[in-house]
């Protein structure tokens, strides 16, 4: 409507419509499409385009010209035609580094997403050169045949942090049960062997009245069965060295009380 300001679905709808029907969102702005974490909040508008068409863009537009999509790997979000999840997951690697991939791909699998199709349009679009499908392939080798995905991608962020070798060996989804085999808690990130539970304090599960109470009272549970459980906010993904140089400190402390 004459007068409203401009959206990023217009924009991206509009660029699509340039294309002359053989343009449709791929990448980042595909990704952002299909709710992938790290990409709900991007405002690229990128595209795949028939490299057959001659076709102009401006600078804000990103294109990259490619063969024709299968329809296999074409489907249509909120009007807006796009590049399939597999096919976007694929592509990604072309344009921001590993760790966003991964993040996705693991946002992807929380979702429920079918490694099998991922694997099978990886290997049908893998070909030698600067493409995205490469880091796709390493991450899907790099899954476990079995586990739990991770419940946020801050989780695997931290994980990554505290994977020092100068670190005691970590388990992931720690379940903590007293004695007389009672759950206690579950731990983002234990050491077990000086029993010290790292937590991702995000603001969504652990901030507000509800959510204060009950972390208390899993605390307080947990210290009565020797545990000591410390929270991990932001400045632990901005500033990795001086975290893990802090929790080295307090492992020391850990081994000298368990001791």
């Amino acid at each position: 409507m004459a007068g409203s300001a401009p959206t990023w679905p217009e924009r991206m709808y509009l660029a699509t419509l340039a294309g002359g029907g053989d343009a449709i969102a791929s990448h980042r702005s595909a990704a952002r499409l299909h709710g992938l974490d790290g990409f709900v909040d991007s405002d690229v508008v990128e595209l795949s385009v028939n490299r057959a068409q001659r076709w102009r863009h401006g600078p804000p537009v990103i294109a990259h010209h490619v063969t024709p999509l299968e329809a296999c790997d074409m489907v249509v979000i909120d009007g807006i035609p796009c590049a399939s999840l597999a096919r976007t997951l694929a592509d990604l690697g072309a344009v921001v580094d590993r760790r966003q991939v991964r993040r996705a791909l693991t946002d992807a699998r929380r979702k429920n997403v079918s490694l099998g199709w991922l694997h099978d349009t990886v290997d049908r679009l893998h070909r030698p050169g600067p493409s995205g499908t490469g880091v796709l392939v390493r991450e899907l080798s790099s899954i476990p045949t079995e586990g739990r995905v991770s419940d946020t991608w801050f989780e695997e962020l931290i994980a990554e942090i505290v994977s020092d070798p100068a670190l005691p060996p970590i388990e992931r989804q720690f379940v903590l049960r007293r004695d007389d085999g009672c759950f206690v808690a579950r731990i983002d990130i234990a050491m077990p062997s000086v029993r010290l539970g790292l937590e991702a304090h995000s603001r969504q599960f652990h901030f507000g009245p509800d959510a204060e109470p009950l972390d208390e009272q899993r605390d307080l549970a947990a210290a009565a069965c020797g545990w000591e459980l410390a929270y991990l906010g932001w400045y632990a993904s901005k500033r990795p060295k001086e975290v893990v140089a802090i929790i080295r400190l307090v492992v020391a402390a850990r081994q000298r009380d368990v001791a």
